[in-house]
């Protein structure tokens, strides 16, 4: 009795999508290929210099191309902004082309809260974040003199790149003008404008190196501060220069070739002094010839005695 066949629908689907699946993969891998290896698509590169770094990528991948961010630290440029690309902007390149792009991410200096700290020591903390200061401005105030009262940007807020700052110190309301305030620590002219509000003036400026205290800065003065003064009166102050500059010592070949010079200029000496001798020597010898040369024999005796024999003749006849 024959057997009956049965057909496997499922069997058979199945190998209808391995089929398939493998149909798919053939023709990707091929795309792939192709794409990366016989790629003839190009596109321009676009410039994106100076443009902060979300906007380059976007304007770069428009193109056509990939991009690889290089992330480090600049003055040229704000935060994250790009500084610097390669290939160069307008070169024909291939589509997916890798593009470099150097962005900064300089780390964040926020203003520090120097609110009610001496003038001195905010000078000190805003050097060591590298915060300059643009401008001072006194106000008369009941607090401490020389306190700061405030901040411009306020404190807190983020600095750009080489951003400077403004602060504003206490004056502190004087109920005797006649006293010397303490300007010490102060700028000189710092100190010049805080004088001029009680009709004083600076005079004799001396000067000397304290390594401790910002450069230009007030040492001492003379009255002290305190001291009973009049309107008018010059005040003498010593100013800072800074540490000392340390004398350079020379090098190795700045000797060899100091030395070298010396030589060369005593053996120029030499051959100088050499010269004028010979000269000097043969000038001698050429003196001294001539004055033992024998002296020229004088024709005349000769031409003499031709008259005397030509008159005897004439007196024969």
């Amino acid at each position: 009795m024959a057997t009956k066949y049965k057909f496997n629908y499922g069997k058979f689907f199945r190998t209808i999508i391995v089929l398939l699946c493998l149909v798919a993969l053939i023709r990707f891998g091929k795309d792939v290929f192709e794409r990366h290896f016989f790629n003839t698509r190009l596109t321009v590169i676009p410039d994106v210099i100076n443009l902060d770094k979300k906007d380059a990528i976007k304007y770069l991948k428009k193109a056509g191309l990939k991009v690889k961010v290089i992330n480090s630290k600049t003055e040229k440029v704000p935060l994250d902004t790009v500084y610097n690309q390669d290939p160069r902007p307008g070169k024909e390149v291939k589509v997916n082309r890798v593009i470099r792009i150097w962005v900064n991410n300089g780390e964040d200096v926020k203003v520090p809260n120097i609110i009610g700290l001496e003038l001195l020591e905010a000078r000190s903390r805003l050097k060591g974040q590298n915060i300059q200061i643009e401008t001072i401005d006194y106000y008369p105030s009941n607090q401490k003199y020389n306190t700061i009262l405030g901040v411009y940007p306020k404190p807190g807020t983020k600095l750009e790149i080489n951003q400077k700052i403004s602060i504003l110190v206490s004056s502190q309301q004087m109920v005797d003008p006649s006293v010397m305030p303490n300007i010490t620590g102060l700028d000189l002219n710092d100190a010049r404008e805080l004088l001029k509000q009680i009709g004083l003036d600076i005079g004799n400026i001396s000067r000397t190196s304290d390594p401790t205290l910002p450069v230009n800065t007030i040492i001492s003065t003379n009255p002290a501060a305190g001291t009973k003064i009049q309107r008018g009166q010059k005040v003498s102050i010593v100013l800072n220069t800074g540490a000392a500059p340390k004398k350079r010592e020379r090098s190795t070949e700045e000797i060899i070739n100091q030395s070298q010079e010396e030589i060369d200029n005593q053996e120029i000496e030499k051959i100088i002094d050499n010269t004028i001798n010979k000269m000097d020597q043969q000038g001698t010898e050429q003196k001294n010839n001539g004055n033992t040369q024998s002296p020229p024999r004088n024709n005349t005796q000769g031409g003499g005695n031709n008259n005397d024999s030509g008159g005897d003749e004439d007196s024969d006849e």
